[in-house]
């Protein structure tokens, strides 16, 4: 693939350093995240998602998660600058939540037919009954945005967080550090977050 984001390799796997940092806010074991692809769009048949360009988004099918071209242009998020730094990473902290959904889904086409089919469903089960967002406010969507909300709750002023720096730079130690030092507010975060938006 190629890019010129230091924490995802050449051929779209996710950086050991980055990895760790996933799997602790995310809950999401690292054997999963090891597997996972990072591609464009365009490397899709259908070149979903189709968020507009200024939108931006991502979506995960499998063990790959499609980001939109917003985040490989240099002009948007495809840079190296401590904002886009954050942007992927509280994105990629949602979509590898989806990673252990599609995994319940089952393997193959199947597998991955039933896991669109039930965001299709509860999307339109929720528009069908005025539930608005119908994205975000959909069970599978909450369930999969655990790790995003505990890295909100954990890096107050993103771009200026060192943790932001440790992505940004690479730094696989200073990420092993920030996620030892942040382990219990993790799990706490992570309590708190499955008893009031997910439940039992």
């Amino acid at each position: 693939m190629g890019t010129a984001l230091p924490w995802i390799t050449d051929d779209g796997r996710l950086s050991p350093g980055l990895r760790t940092v996933l799997h602790a806010v995310s809950d999401v074991p690292d054997a999963l995240l090891a597997r996972t692809r990072i591609r464009p769009a365009g490397a899709n048949l259908l070149h979903a998602p189709w968020y507009p360009y200024r939108r931006g988004g991502a979506m995960t099918i499998g063990t790959t998660i499609y980001f939109t071209r917003l985040y490989f242009d240099a002009r948007g998020h495809g840079n190296d600058s401590p904002a886009s730094t954050w942007a992927w990473l509280a994105l990629l902290a949602h979509e590898v939540g989806h990673l252990p959904q599609a995994q319940r889904f089952g393997p193959g086409r199947w597998g991955r037919i039933r896991y669109v089919s039930a965001f299709v469903g509860q999307y339109g089960a929720r528009a069908l009954t005025g539930r608005f967002p119908v994205h975000d406010g959909s069970p599978l969507e909450i369930e999969a945005d655990l790790g995003r909300w505990v890295l909100q709750q954990l890096v107050p002023h993103p771009p200026d967080h060192p943790l932001v720096q440790a992505v940004r730079t690479n730094d696989a130690g200073a990420m092993r550090a920030w996620c030892t030092a942040q382990a219990e507010r993790i799990r706490g975060l992570q309590v708190r977050y499955r008893r009031e938006r997910i439940g039992p």
